[in-house]
Order: structure tokens, then C-alpha cells, then sequence
């Protein structure tokens, strides 16, 4: 351990070296506080032993600027007097002094005294280093919840005990396939499968933080990402058209090594849903209601490479995007609906 000395009678100065020396203590050494406080500020130093009356620099002062100082860790202070009274020492500890010794020295109560702040120091460094990886473990599960869900819901999990469930009047819900994966896949490998996904996926989920919005989850191939939810938002529409054009530039950048590139059907509605956490052991963010089914369907129905949307989210879109009437598909439960494929951005003229 490296110990800071400040004393400026030489006698007693070397007196202090010499025991500490032999004890293999490394040492430093001051002649007043003031050049003390100078080495203290660019070295590394977790004790020190200081004289109460120094010239340029008393102790009571070093020990003050040392607590008023951010250190990497905690600093022992011994402060030096020939002071006894009751008040003194008070006045000594209330400058940030931990300990005191008199002089003349005791060789053997100012080792012991220093060992003493030794095992202080350990025992601060042992602290620090669990709170550090107790720090680590905390960011990592942090992480984890923010993988598995939004940041508002994982910020109310970890204060609410109770259900959480809400009703969102207006969203815009896409989901994304890619066109004729298993016979993408019967040409790889399980682990160029899985590397293949986790690649594409990273990349679409990079583009849904660009653009302001949650992914919810990923089956098999499927992607599926929500405007307007659990934070809600007036464009939301917009918000997911240009993630679709987005995500069909992404995919056709993949090499899939079989000598063409990937094509995605993205289909896309908008409406009201609910949106909650269910499970007990497992939770899940996910949302529920017609429009998730409908925007399920539309990428279903959809065309390799296209965006099919809904009359609902054409109505959102139609006065900045391009659209082109595709026809009328039956859905279950609700009999024949209107679809658009939408092809682009209008410009500023409209």
C-alpha cells in the first residue's frame, strides 16, 4: 500500500519512513500540507498520515480538501498531533480525520493504526467491487426487460403489482413475411437459418428505433411491429409506411447465397386494439382486437415484395403516399374489405 506522508519536522519525517519501510509499506513523503495536497491530486493514494501544524498548509486544512475531493475510493486519514484534548480530537474528526496518533511515536499503536485503516480500505474496495457487479447484474437484466418489452411497460412492471392492460383508439399495426422461406431455408444449414433470421431481424428491429416504434415479437419468419403503442402518436401511420419502404430496401441487401435476393409481404392495417402483459412465469407484451387479425391477413394475402394495406390505413395515407387500388379480399368476420398496395411517397405538389 502506498502511504502519503505529511510532516515537516525532518526528524519525525524520517522516524515515520523508517518504520513504515520496514513494514514494506510504500511511501511518500511531504514536507508540508501544501506540497502533500499537490502529490495527493496526481498520484494514486489511499492513506494518508498528516501533522496538524505545517507550514503553508496545516493538517486540519489537507484533510478538509481531501474530503471535499472526488476520490476512486475511499481515502484513511491519520492525523499527527501532540494535541490530547477531548475537543481537539472532535475538531480533528470533524475536519474528515479517521484517526489520530501522538507524538512522540509508538511504533507499535501507529502500525497498528494503519492497519487498522488498511483493513478499512479493503474492506471499501471489497464493497465497491460487489456494488460494481451488482451495477453490471442490474444493467444486464435492465437490458433483457428492455428486449422483451417497451420502455414505458418495463418501467410500470417494475413498480406495478397489478394487470397491465389499456385500450389504444388508433394504431397502425405491420406484419412482415418473407415470400417462399422454407424453401429458403431447405438450402441451409439450421445454424445459417438462425444466423440468417437473427442478421435480418437485428436490422429491422434497428429500423423500428429509428422510426419511433415497438417491435412486438417474431414468429418464425413473421415480423410484426405498432405505431401509436404503449406511447401514442398521431402519425403512426406514416411512422409504419416508411418502416415498410425501409424494411423492403433492408431485405434485398441479405445475400442468401442461392443467387437472388429475399422479398418480404408486408401487410398493414390500422384501428383500435388493446394492448396488455400476460403470463405468469413467461410475460408478454402483446396486443389483441380485429385490426391485429386484419393486418395479419393482409401480409397473408399479400404479394411478394409489395405492402398491402387497408382502406383503414389508406384513409391515413392517401394524402402523402402513393396507393393503387388492389381489389377485395374476404376476411373472416368481417366479409369483403377494400385493399391498396402502397407504392411510394407523393411530392410536394401532392
Amino acid at each position: 500500500m502506498r502511504i502519503l506522508i505529511a510532516e515537516d519536522d525532518k526528524d519525525s519525517q524520517e522516524l515515520l519512513k523508517r518504520i513504515l519501510l520496514k513494514e514494506n509499506y510504500e511511501v511518500i513523503a511531504a514536507n508540508d500540507g501544501l506540497v502533500a495536497w499537490e502529490i495527493f491530486q496526481r498520484e494514486d493514494i489511499r492513506l494518508v498520515i498528516t501533522d496538524w501544524l505545517m507550514p503553508q498548509m496545516g493538517g486540519l486544512e489537507l484533510c478538509e480538501r481531501i474530503r471535499n475531493t472526488e476520490t476512486p475510493g475511499y481515502v484513511y486519514i491519520i492525523l499527527v498531533t501532540s494535541k490530547e484534548e477531548k475537543k481537539d480530537i472532535v475538531k480533528a474528526m470533524d475536519a474528515g480525520a479517521d484517526d489520530y496518533v501522538t507524538k512522540p511515536y509508538d511504533k507499535g499503536e501507529l502500525l497498528a493504526r494503519v492497519r487498522s485503516g488498511q483493513r478499512i480500505i479493503s474492506l471499501e474496495q471489497e464493497i465497491s467491487k460487489k456494488n460494481q457487479d451488482l451495477l453490471a447484474e442490474q444493467e444486464k437484466s435492465e437490458r433483457l426487460l428492455l428486449s422483451i418489452f417497451p420502455q414505458a411497460i418495463a418501467d410500470r412492471l417494475k413498480q406495478e403489482t397489478s394487470a397491465i392492460a389499456e385500450s389504444f383508439s388508433d394504431v397502425s399495426i405491420l406484419f412482415a413475411d418473407i415470400n417462399n422461406f422454407s424453401s429458403i431455408t431447405a438450402q441451409k444449414s439450421p445454424i445459417e437459418v438462425v444466423e440468417l433470421l437473427g442478421q435480418l431481424f437485428s436490422a429491422f428491429d434497428l429500423l423500428a428505433d429509428q422510426h419511433g416504434l415497438e417491435k412486438l415479437k417474431t414468429i418464425g419468419d413473421a415480423y410484426m411491429v405498432v405505431g401509436g403503442v404503449p406511447v401514442p402518436r398521431q402519425d403512426h401511420a406514416e411512422a409504419i409506411a416508411e418502416m415498410a419502404f425501409a424494411m423492403q430496401k433492408e431485405v434485398v441487401q441479405h445475400n442468401l447465397g442461392i443467387g437472388k435476393p429475399m422479398q418480404l409481404r408486408i401487410g398493414i392495417n390500422s384501428g383500435p386494439v388493446v394492448a396488455g402483459v400476460i403470463g405468469t412465469t413467461k410475460l408478454a407484451y402483446d396486443l389483441w382486437g380485429e385490426t391485429v387479425n386484419i393486418a395479419a391477413q393482409m401480409e397473408a394475402y399479400g404479394l411478394p415484395g409489395s405492402i398491402q394495406v387497408t382502406a383503414a390505413t389508406y384513409e391515413r395515407l392517401r394524402h402523402k403516399y402513393l396507393c393503387e387500388e388492389r381489389g377485395e379480399f374476404y376476411v373472416k368476420g368481417k366479409g369483403l374489405l377494400r385493399t391498396y398496395l402502397l407504392i411510394g411517397r407523393k411530392g410536394p405538389g401532392g
